[in-house]
């Protein structure tokens, strides 16, 4: 995405989410310094008021439909869509459901 002129943002819930799972594989301090050396290069997407609403009426839409994806994939998703970025993801499945997102997977 970088290469295609694509800025590249992390949502605070990623940073979250990434920090999270380093406590809970072997060699989390490696992983630590490898992830916070990209992150470093990176701004930082917080979780406003705004992106907060958009979050609780996509969950509550899903929740409707009997298709949730869980409030932090739903305030990721509110992240990008706030701030007109695409989410970066392997986990389509659950992003898919928002409707208006713009996905890119790897």
């Amino acid at each position: 995405m970088e290469r295609n002129g694509t800025p590249l943002s992390i949502s605070t819930v990623s940073l979250y989410e990434l920090f999270h799972g380093l406590e809970r594989v072997q060699d989390g301090e490696k992983r630590r310094r490898r992830i916070e050396s990209v992150l470093d290069r990176k701004p930082t997407r917080e979780a406003t008021a705004a992106v907060i609403k958009k979050a609780g009426r996509i969950d509550g839409a899903l929740a409707d439909d009997g298709r949730a994806v869980g409030m932090g994939e739903t305030v990721i998703a509110a992240t990008g869509l706030v701030h007109e970025e695409p989410v970066l993801t392997r986990n389509v499945d659950h992003f898919d459901r928002i409707d208006g997102l713009d996905l890119e997977s790897y």
